[in-house]
């Protein structure tokens, strides 16, 4: 996207019915941090920028952005709510910075049927992002998993491989579900072998045995702990 004036202060371009600012981010700097509250979303025009954010306590990198990219488009469309990643620049880039009252004058701008038409695309993504956003229940997330294969006719897989896939559904570490399938062990509803004997074990890798049939159904009706 060619940015008149090809300066590194502030440069301001006339868009439509909005103002955009053109922004020099040095390398190293932060542009935004994850939980911080914002309203602007940026186009990378120049440069190249991480975006990251903290999973069980360490930094992990999402995507590494180069021109011409989007990024902080969710501070656009939902409401009181922090940022959900952490954009610092990796060498020096330049940002064209759309904010809300942007969005909102280029709504109101545009003609009545394609406004009301945005409008709904709009209320719709917010929908959709408010509902991606919200923590997924790893434990119950496993369950259903595990059921699945169970009431499909595996009973077992190898355990180091099921563990690295589901780490990465779920976006955290290798030991918080291994932590979680211990409890479903202690309950004795599942099995860690290392033993061998037929299928996967037979090549010395440990295999995780599902012991419970309608696993899902039997930890939903479990009594729940006393306060």
């Amino acid at each position: 996207m060619p940015l008149p004036g090809g300066q590194d202060t502030v440069v301001m371009k006339r868009v439509s019915q909005g103002s955009f600012l053109q922004r020099t981010v040095l390398k190293h700097n932060v542009i935004f941090t994850e939980g911080s509250k914002g309203d602007e979303a940026y186009l990378l025009v120049d440069g190249k920028v991480e975006i990251s954010g903290a999973v069980d306590g360490r930094k992990k990198v999402f995507a590494i952005l180069q021109p011409v990219s989007m990024f902080g488009e969710m501070a656009l469309f939902l409401d009181d709510r922090g940022r959900t990643a952490t954009a610092i620049a990796l060498e020096d880039s330049k940002v064209v910075v759309l904010n809300r009252d942007d969005l909102e004058g280029f709504i109101q701008a545009a003609p009545p049927a394609i406004s009301a038409m945005l409008n709904t695309m709009v209320a719709r993504l917010k929908s959709t992002t408010k509902k991606a956003l919200r923590a997924p229940n790893v434990p119950m997330g496993i369950v259903r998993i595990l059921d699945l294969m169970e009431s499909n006719g595996c009973s077992e897989i190898g355990y180091d491989q099921l563990v690295r896939h589901m780490s990465d559904i779920f976006v955290c570490s290798p030991q918080t579900i291994e932590g979680y399938i211990q409890g479903l062990a202690s309950k004795h509803h599942v099995l860690v072998d290392t033993s061998g004997g037929s299928g996967p074990a037979t090549s010395g890798r440990r295999v995780l045995r599902i012991l419970t049939p309608q696993l899902l159904q039997e930890v939903m009706n479990a009594p729940k702990p006393e306060a």
